[in-house]
């Protein structure tokens, strides 16, 4: 071992360079956030040695990777920095030296005109009793790496500590720890005191605050199972996902662990990262080609190590990490693994393997024109295409290259391969891709022809471009016989049902969907089943029939509930038909746990086809739930797909998104703004996806202080009619958002014109969320022109509204509901409801909105005590004897503090006392309180 110590000097002010090494001040410096707990227990111990212990032990334990360097680097400043006192810290590795070297490097100022032979001489306890009289802290990482030769100082020093304060912090991987480290440890002098502080991996919560700017809570939580809590291994994971990102550190790092093992075992390493994270000592002693005692010997060395680790089970391995296995199957040569990878493929092929686990190996040994191994490929795809669509692109693309282009399955290859594109998100190459397979694809083959146009239609609607497939929609429908696949046809009436509902023809979409429907009496598809009750219940939604479409809602969820993870996984699609009419029939519960659901299995699969679309639904789901943090991550991933995808429309309505979620909290971005008004401009405002967007760009300019900007995307919707809105649900939310705008620019006659429209079209629609809708914006015009009159609409508007779970929605009622109580003269009930709506805004992040809250609080106030000026003394309030005392006290210029000192009652006691007095006296601020005084006794 040869330890490099460097010597840390903190940067201290002339009081703190002056404190003692017993000091116990620890604050003031930035935290180690995801490790403080264990800084604070290391602090302690360097406090403990100050006290009176003159000799402490700390003990850093972990697996790779889990932090320890990063903890003790962080300690080593902090403690310098903190205390004054020297502290040393170093790395152990395997490399032999003359051990006591290290203390003449690191004190090469200290100690000169001596020459490292004489710090050698003196020995290291003398040297550390020299440097360390008003104490000292040795750190020293990676300790699992010393020779027993090496660890003899270390050794000596634990036995007979120094007569100095001192603290050594020694770091290891304690799976590693050999037995002359445990000896050294176990050896020690009573006199020292020891802790160990084991370092476990990061919990979920750890993992989301690191990552909380990047992607969705999903994604977030996948990436924290695959990392297992290991740092390294999730900053690694990290750098996979990212295509720009150079090799991760981490790899070089993992490959210098086998410097110094023996040959076989190196050679072991690298058959065992070609079969897989986990592996099998019968192959891989087959394809070693060697004795299995050679090997196990190996596979033991590299047990030591910590880079592979046995199963409980059987004859079974695994690498430590998968992060692991990568890095040392990346640093293998490309030939050698192409030949151990034949070597596995024909091992597996004997034994009867199953297609996916022949298929990594097949990938790299097939040859053109290896018929079989082609379709190994494509059956190992087709087992993986929903839940690993991007291992099955690679996989397909493989086969089509060994496949002879005179073949004839080559179209039929080619349609596998479009939908793998398709799931994986790649939706411009699925295109393509499908169209090369369809001209390929002989007239013969109906049902493949069929299914695949049916996945460009699907693909259009995706990308947000409508109709261009209906005609070839149409013409496979009208071409099916009566002995073709019955689900073929249904799917290909849902996608032309869709397209009806784009060009705002309700009825035709449930009329051929209703005909999917039928023609899957026999079938047992669920998933299909569920998105043809799913589009109907939205149909009916649309046209107005509530009670048909809560019907066909019911049906759908029941089907979409019954169905498990892995066939959910495979037809998402489902859970956009069924998600988007419970967001119509305002059922914001169940819309939110399936999207919830279907959106950690569609990230889960990368599956980029659906997720688009989901996230959209996901993101009104969260924003009406009040989750508007994870609303805000849903949709700024949203735009990142949408950028990838390459559509216009499908940009918008991401951009649009992101504006409203971000508007929610009061955080809009200028770019995000800029971008979807050029986009507006740009036409891409597209079918009823299209008009729902554009709602979300109004409310979102409403809530930005701009009305103004709200009033004039009724130009796009056909002016004030609203005539290319179909749908009447929707044309509640628009009603309800111009009567607020135009309250806003002071326009209280128009306002009450959209209210009256939203009362109506509710009336009609006989929806309750809806109709509360309605209520609240009635309730808001009338606070504008006739307050008395509002209460009982306010109060209609909170019922309604907490029903559906619509909790953003239901807020904004009890603003009104609020503002209403306090000119019906309910005052402390008033103060109550609006301090309720303030602090749920303010929990759960709307912080724009929960300011308004409280101006708004402020605002009744103020026009509470205007409209008492003129009452009668004798009309006033009725204060309680403590209150009385309290504002006699204000009238005489105290502040809180003075006040709770002169009566003996918390501060906290006094601002609640006022905050009644505010109430009771109908005042606003301290003044109000001291007029209203002086007018009683005046009076």
């Amino acid at each position: 071992m040869f330890l490099r110590l460097t010597r840390i000097t903190g940067t201290l002010s002339s009081r703190s360079a002056d404190r003692d090494f017993r000091s116990d001040s620890w604050t003031g410096l930035p935290r180690l956030a995801e490790r403080a707990e264990e800084l604070d227990e290391l602090l302690r111990a360097l406090r403990a040695v100050g006290r009176g212990r003159p000799t402490g032990l700390v003990e850093v334990t972990g697996d790779a990777g889990i932090g320890k360097t990063t903890l003790l680097n962080e300690f080593a400043e902090r403690a310098a920095a903190l205390t004054g006192t020297t502290v040393l810290i170093g790395t152990a590795t395997r490399d032999t030296d003359n051990p006591f070297g290290v203390f003449a490097d690191a004190l090469d100022q200290d100690l000169r005109p001596n020459p490292p032979k004489e710090v050698t001489r003196r020995g290291a306890r003398a040297v550390l009793e020299h440097i360390g009289a008003r104490g000292l802290v040795l750190i020293v990482d990676d300790c699992h790496l010393a020779s027993p030769e090496a660890l003899a100082p270390l050794r000596a020093l634990l036995r007979k500590p120094p007569d100095v304060p001192v603290l050594f912090v020694l770091g290891f991987r304690d799976r590693q720890a050999t037995s002359e480290l445990r000896a050294a440890l176990a050896g020690r002098s009573r006199r020292v005191a020891a802790t160990e502080i084991r370092l476990a991996p990061l919990t979920e919560q750890d993992t989301e605050e690191l990552l909380a700017n990047r992607g969705i809570p999903a994604w977030r939580r996948m990436m924290h199972q695959e990392s297992g809590g290991n740092p390294a291994y999730l900053d690694a994971l990290l750098t996979e996902d990212d295509p720009d990102a150079h090799r991760h550190p981490l790899d070089a790092t993992v490959r210098a662990e086998l410097s110094g093992v023996s040959a076989a075992a190196e050679a072991v390493s690298r058959a065992a990262s070609v079969l897989g994270d986990e592996f099998d000592l019968d192959l891989l002693t087959e394809i070693m080609d060697e004795p299995e005692a050679t090997v196990l010997v190996a596979v033991d060395e590299l047990i030591g190590l910590d880079l592979v680790r046995p199963r409980e089970v059987g004859r079974l391995f695994a690498f430590r990490h998968p992060v692991v296995r990568r890095a040392l199957y990346e640093g293998c040569e490309f030939s050698t693994r192409v030949e151990l990878h034949c070597r596995a493929d024909a091992a597996l092929r004997v034994r009867g393997a199953a297609a996916t686990q022949r298929a990594p190996h097949v990938r790299h040994s097939i040859r053109h024109g290896d018929l079989p191994e082609v379709a190994v490929l494509v059956d190992a795809s087709n087992a993986v295409l929903a839940a690993r669509p991007d291992t099955a692109v690679t996989w397909l693309t493989t086969a089509f290259q060994a496949l002879p282009d005179t073949h004839p399955s080559r179209a039929e290859l080619l349609l596998s391969l479009a939908r793998a594109l398709g799931n994986s998100g790649r939706l411009a190459e699925c295109w393509d891709t499908m169209h090369a397979a369809l001209r390929a694809l002989s007239p013969d083959r109906a049902d493949l022809r069929a299914e695949g146009v049916a996945l460009i239609a699907a693909v259009e609607r995706m990308l947000g471009v409508h109709g261009t497939a209906d005609a070839m929609l149409r013409a496979e429908l009208d071409a099916r016989g009566p002995g073709d696949r019955p689900r073929v046809s249904a799917a290909l009436r849902l996608e032309i049902a869709h397209n009806e509902l784009v060009k705002g023809r309700a009825r035709e979409c449930r009329r051929l969907t209703v005909e999917a429907l039928d023609s899957l009496s026999t079938s047992d598809d669920r998933a299909l089943v569920a998105s043809c009750l799913g589009l109907i219940s939205k149909a009916d939604g649309t046209v107005g029939d509530s009670v048909a479409a809560e019907d066909r809602l019911a049906e759908a969820t029941a089907v979409l509930d019954s169905m498990l993870d892995d066939e959910l996984t495979e037809n998402l699609d489902a859970v956009l038909w069924v998600g988007w009419s419970e967001i119509l029939l305002d059922h914001w519960y169940d819309a939110a746990r399936h999207y919830d659901k279907a959106v950690d299995l569609a990230v889960r699969a990368s599956n980029g086809l659906v997720l688009p679309n989901l996230l959209v639904g996901q993101v009104m789901a969260l924003r009406s739930r009040g989750r508007l943090v994870e609303a805000r991550a849903a949709a700024r991933y949203g735009v990142y797909l949408a950028e990838r995808a390459g559509s216009k429309e499908q940009l918008f309505g991401a951009a649009a998104m992101r504006l409203w979620a971000d508007a929610q909290v009061g955080h809009v971005d200028r770019t995000t703004a800029t971008r979807v008004d050029a986009l507006i401009r740009g036409d891409a405002v597209v079918g009823w996806q299209g008009m729902l967007a554009l709602r979300m760009v109004a409310e979102a300019r409403l809530l930005s202080d701009d009305p103004e900007g709200t009033l004039e995307t009724l130009n796009y919707v056909g002016g004030p009619e609203l005539p290319k809105l179909s749908n009447s649900v929707s044309r509640v939310s628009w009603y309800e958002i111009m009567t607020r705008a135009e309250l806003a620019v002071g326009r209280p006659e128009a306002a009450a014109s959209w209210a009256r429209s939203a009362v109506e079209t509710a009336a009609r629609l006989g929806r309750p969320g809806r109709t509360a809708l309605a209520e609240l914006a009635t309730a808001n015009v009338l606070l504008a022109t006739d307050p008395a009159a509002a209460l009982p609409h306010a109060r209609a508007a909170v019922t309604g509204l907490a029903t559906t779970g619509a909790t953003m929605d239901e807020a904004r009622a009890r603003t009104a509901l609020g503002v209403a109580m306090w000119h019906a003269g309910q005052h402390d009930q008033a103060l109550r409801e609006l301090r309720y709506v303030q602090v749920g805004y303010e929990r759960v992040g709307a912080v724009d909105l929960a300011k308004a809250t409280s101006r708004e609080r402020r605002r009744v106030i103020a026009l509470g005590c205007r409209t008492r000026e003129d009452q009668p003394v004798e009309e006033a309030a009725t204060l309680t004897k403590r209150e009385r005392e309290i504002a006699e006290l204000v009238r005489d210029g105290l502040t809180n503090r003075q006040i709770s000192r002169t009566l003996f009652i918390a501060e906290k006691t006094v601002e609640m006392h006022l905050t009644k007095l505010f109430g009771k006296l109908g005042v606003g601020n301290r003044a109000g309180v001291a007029a209203h005084l002086e007018r009683s006794r005046t009076g």
